[in-house]
């Protein structure tokens, strides 16, 4: 009862400092001299949207309303813009939240811009993963049941681009480490399978205690030279957003049976990407992009997969398989020098927009008691086009994992009914063959009985 009251408090704190912000930037520009007010916007979106289950019980899923605010004020050489969010989510219980996704002044002088405060950084170029576009956080709470553009959360950092004719040279500095927004494990969107151990499991979030040592630095160069090519590299100190799950046995429990913890964890490690558009005549473009990380952290087991699947369903070959672990400071866990990479190809045919992206993602000094596999390959596919002079938007979206043979299809209509009042309508289905609760990579096969539908009205003012 204790700790339900500090959460509540904690939210009422939270939710009263976030007012008096909203409310401090609408006198902030009340106030503003006449002169200075007529360079000032404050613009908003509401959203009313609705999810429903399509297989089991047919479930809401989700069921909330979105106000956004965004302000924006110019100023002699530079601007401040702030984007404030109002949730409030009704399916299950009354939840309201408060958030300032993002709030930062522009600087800018005659070769440099500056950029210092909770922004959006968005260097990539893939369709349905995240290869180089690391940086941002991300809230995957609700998962697929948010816009894309609703799902960053922002990043408190230093972003200084310095412009010579063609060549760009970006710089990004973000003193604290900010970790994507993570469903709590017992919601139906947590990325990783429970176990149906006869032993407790528990999950840990990420254990951080800010020190100057946790701070990301990020380089890109950017060339533009030549009409049909697009280049960026890149080179990076970052927390790459994907944690590993650190093992922690507990064998002295007595009374209680034996149990494991698993804690989030992350680490800074250098990393060196690349991402490039070539446009191939009026109407192909091929995209590419791959990011090095040194030190990428993979959970390990010292046990066969064999002996964890029959630990499952039997008490006494868990406890004699938890005596297996030893106390260690590594948690299960090595770090391997990691792959990932993209390329693919986008035209267009019969009026609409197709592109295709194959991924794949290599381990580099592989041991074979890692959970991941060494090689792990999938495909993404989408397809968009408009109508009835674009006020109709239809766009299909999937991905496909090859080894575990699971998928993710999206498709949605956007219909204008007016100006700045639009309807959407779409599905995303889930799909999949049955694995083992080992394997050790995202898998859209445990979301199956997730699959919705989904209606969407948004008002824009």
């Amino acid at each position: 009862m204790e700790i339900k009251i500090l959460n509540l408090n904690y939210r009422l704190f939270k939710f009263r400092n976030l007012l008096c912000l909203f409310a401090s930037l609408l006198i902030f520009t009340l106030l503003l001299p006449s002169k200075a007010k007529a360079q000032s916007t404050l613009t908003g979106i509401f959203k009313n949207y609705h999810a429903a289950q399509t297989t089991g019980n047919y479930e809401i899923l989700s069921a909330r309303n979105r106000l956004q605010f965004q302000l924006t004020s110019s100023f002699d050489r530079g601007n401040f813009f702030a984007d404030i969010d109002f949730v409030h989510r009704y399916q299950d219980r009354r939840e309201f939240e408060l958030s300032l996704k993002e709030a930062y002044v522009d600087l800018f002088f005659s070769d440099t811009d500056l950029r210092v405060g909770k922004q959006n950084i968005l260097w990539g170029r893939a369709n349905g993963g995240f290869v180089t576009d690391i940086l941002t956080p991300v809230d995957l709470r609700e998962f697929l049941t948010q816009d894309p553009e609703d799902l960053r959360i922002g990043l408190t950092s230093l972003n200084a681009i310095f412009y010579n004719e063609a060549h760009t040279y970006q710089i990004i500095i973000a003193p604290l480490f900010q970790k994507d927004l993570i469903p709590n494990p017992s919601s139906r969107w947590f990325p990783v399978q429970t176990l149906p151990s006869p032993l407790p499991v528990r999950f840990a979030d990420y254990d951080f205690t800010p020190t100057l040592s946790d701070a990301q630095f990020a380089f890109k160069y950017s060339n533009r030279s030549l009409s049909w090519l697009d280049l960026d590299l890149k080179l990076l100190r970052w927390k790459h957003p994907m944690p590993a799950y650190a093992i922690n046995v507990n064998l002295i429990s007595f009374p209680d049976l034996p149990s494991v913890t698993l804690r989030e964890t992350y680490n800074n490690s250098l990393m060196a990407g690349i991402s490039a558009s070539i446009q191939a005549g009026s109407s192909w473009t091929f995209t590419l992009e791959s990011l090095y990380v040194q030190d990428r952290l993979f959970t390990f087991l010292p046990v066969p997969i064999s002996l964890l699947e029959e630990a499952l369903t039997s008490l006494p070959a868990a406890i004699q398989l938890v005596q297996q672990f030893d106390l260690r400071d590594d948690g299960y866990i090595k770090k391997k020098p990691w792959l990932n990479s993209m390329i693919g190809v986008q035209t267009e045919m019969f009026s609409t927009t197709v592109s295709a992206q194959f991924y794949l993602e290599t381990i580099f000094n592989y041991d074979e008691e890692i959970l991941s596999q060494q090689y792990f390959p999938y495909a993404t596919l989408l397809a968009t086009r408009a109508f009835s002079r674009d006020r109709l938007r239809v766009l299909a979206l999937s991905r496909y994992n090859f080894y575990a043979e699971d998928y993710w299809l999206q498709m949605q209509g956007v219909y204008e009914i007016s100006d700045g009042l639009e309807f959407s309508l779409g599905t995303n289905l889930f799909a999949g063959e049955d694995f083992s609760p080992f394997y050790g990579h995202f898998t859209f096969a445990q979301f199956r009985q997730n699959s919705f539908l989904f209606a969407q009205l948004a008002l824009f003012f």
